[in-house]
């Protein structure tokens, strides 16, 4: 790997604020360059010939009340990082992860991730994952596998609206069991020749399991966008709701696909979509307030995917 570069100088634009004593795992390309943990916080990062192997566990009934940030990133402008992790929270434990994955110079960079997240009975994990890939984007390929135990809760939210995507592809699955609840958040701003596919999945496997789906994006001049979220009620009481909001402007293509599966009689899924343009009168709104109009269609884009 090569040196020169500061954790704030590579992660502050994907939001990194950390201290310096802050528990955290900090990847560099495929190097570990810091890690940190605390009591009842166990983390075992290693290199190996094809990337970095890390994981993550929170002890049974720790309850952590300051964050443990996550950060992956390539600082120079060409690179392959590939990370494989695996989080587990157990029975009773509560973590929220900061991820960020910034790689300001991209040019010619490729992220593979590939990543576990077992939250067992009782437990509560929430991820927030801020990405920024510069002004050139970056290929990336994400495979997420996630398990949720009885009354445990899994709130995720992926967020990557500053700077250009590039290419997007992103698989998550999940298993929510008896009274458990998962929570995904999509935010992402496509434009130009990005591309990005992203396909959730979740079975609800246990009585009284929830599930949402809630993505937001937008498609700009050229920018492809393509979401599906499906759900899969397979227990009595089992609830599920798909949500998508998508933005077009300037020749731009969106794609939203719910699918609901109702497997047991007492299962209720709901899904709603809402596909299109700006209004123009409230881009007219702005402008009569002395904005231009590239102004205030930035104005709105942000104002949605913040919702």
């Amino acid at each position: 790997m090569r040196g020169g570069v500061s954790e704030e100088e590579v992660f502050g634009p994907a939001g990194y604020h950390a201290d310096p004593d802050a528990p955290r795992v900090v990847v560099l390309e495929n190097r570990v360059v810091n890690v940190r943990e605390r009591e009842g916080l166990v983390i075992e990062a290693e290199e190996r010939e094809d990337g970095v192997r890390a994981e993550l566990v929170v002890r049974e009934g720790v309850r952590l009340e300051e964050p443990v940030h996550f950060c992956v990133g390539v600082p120079w402008e060409e690179g392959v990082q590939r990370i494989e992790t695996r989080v587990v929270v157990e029975s009773g434990a509560r973590v929220t992860l900061l991820s960020h994955c910034s790689f300001p110079r991209a040019e010619d960079v490729l992220h593979e991730m590939v990543a576990e997240f077992v939250v067992e009975d009782g437990a509560e994990l929430e991820v927030r994952d801020v990405h920024y890939h510069g002004e050139r984007g970056v290929r990336l390929r994400a495979e997420y596998e996630l398990e949720v135990g009885e009354g445990g809760r899994l709130s995720s939210e992926f967020r990557l609206t500053r700077g250009r995507v590039g290419e997007l592809e992103w698989v998550s699955r999940g298993v929510v069991r008896r009274e458990g609840s998962l929570e995904s958040v999509v935010r992402v701003m496509a434009r130009g020749e990005d591309v990005v596919d992203v396909e959730e999945s979740v079975r609800l496997v246990g009585e009284d399991a929830g599930a949402v789906l809630d993505s937001r994006s937008a498609a700009i001049d050229g920018a492809r966008v393509r979401f599906v979220g499906e759900i899969s009620g397979e227990a009595p009481g089992a609830r599920g709701h798909v949500e998508c909001s998508e933005i077009i402007r300037g020749d731009g293509r969106v794609e939203s696909v719910p699918k609901l599966r109702v497997v047991d009689p007492d299962a209720r899924l709901t899904h709603e979509a809402a596909l299109g343009t700006l209004e123009r009168r409230e881009i007219e709104a702005l402008m009569s307030r002395g904005l231009s109009e590239e102004e205030a269609v930035e104005l709105l884009v942000e104002a949605m995917l913040r919702g």
